[in-house]
């Protein structure tokens, strides 16, 4: 027996409530008893399951986390989850479940637990095994080996491969959107807010400016000659139409350009937050094996 895990637990401050809303994504997966949880740590999802009205009990191989447990008022005996199971009497079990438990076992042992839990089962019920994704960089690269008692990672196909060896049904596998704490705020991008196009404003100033500064035709455009009061009167056209024709044209031709790079810049804001999302998934990923017999309980 030991006190590491639960000594390690309560160094690292881990928050019961935290633990609890994460785990409530796998209650639906139990409609009715009594549910067996593997490694039951402090009982958090044992809360859950005595909330909803489902007679539940645990087993761990830690003293400090079976003593948290039963002072909750749990039934949790102390012992190795994996001989636990396989003592069970066959087809008893309503559900048997496990989070964050298979990942300290070498691959026999998973093996051994698959095994133990299709003979624990009723037809129709599910096994549900929680594991740390391997697919999520902080998880992969930091959080899974902070634990000093874990072993390997397992991924869901795997899993599945362990389940229908041992003659489960899987039923659903995926990511728990309760334990997704994305990537790291610092590497989040802020909303990309484009700028509106200019060219409805470029059209107003040009067309005030020719209000105000008559363009003259081409070909009077340097010079005529007048008639008043019998003096000749040289009229020369007004050189601002043509430089506010020039300033128009060079700011509508800006305006293209940079409606052209926001566009692009659009397209990389929107394939950096699909990269994070690829790289920081839900922090843990579950199988749902079922028992044969029976229709899927979910």
């Amino acid at each position: 027996m030991t006190r590491l895990e639960s000594d390690y637990y309560a160094y690292m401050g881990y928050d019961s409530d935290r633990a609890r809303e994460a785990l409530s994504h796998y209650l639906s997966f139990f409609p009715a008893g009594p549910v067996l949880e593997l490694a039951c740590g402090r009982g958090e999802f044992l809360d859950l399951l005595r909330d909803a009205g489902l007679p539940a009990s645990g087993v761990d191989l830690d003293e400090g986390m079976v003593e948290r447990a039963v002072e909750r008022g749990h039934e949790v005996v102390l012992g190795d989850a994996v001989s636990h199971l396989e003592g069970v009497e066959p087809g008893s079990l309503g559900g048997v479940f496990c989070a964050h438990f298979l990942e300290h076992l070498q691959p026999d042992d998973v093996a051994r637990v698959y095994a133990a839990a299709a003979r624990a089962l009723r037809p129709g019920c599910a096994f549900v095994a929680v594991v740390p994704s391997a697919g999520s960089l902080s998880v992969l690269g930091y959080d899974f080996w902070r634990d000093p008692t874990h072993v390997r990672f397992y991924d869901p196909a795997l899993l599945s491969f362990f389940a229908a060896q041992a003659g489960l049904e899987v039923a659903e596998s995926a990511g728990n959107p309760r334990n997704n704490p994305g990537p790291p705020p610092q590497l989040w991008p802020q909303e990309f807010e484009p700028v509106a196009s200019l060219s409805s404003s470029v059209a107003e100033l040009l067309g005030a400016a020719v209000t105000v500064y008559p363009a003259q035709p081409q070909h009077r455009r340097i010079r005529r000659e007048v008639e008043s009061n019998g003096e000749a009167v040289t009229a020369v056209a007004d050189p601002r139409a043509d430089l506010w024709s020039h300033a128009a044209h060079l700011i509508s031709v800006l305006d293209q350009r940079m409606q052209a790079v926001q566009h692009q810049l659009a397209e990389l804001h929107r394939a950096y937050r699909s990269l994070l999302a690829q790289l920081y998934p839900p922090s843990e990923v579950y199988v749902v094996a079922v028992a044969p017999g029976g229709e899927d309980q979910k």
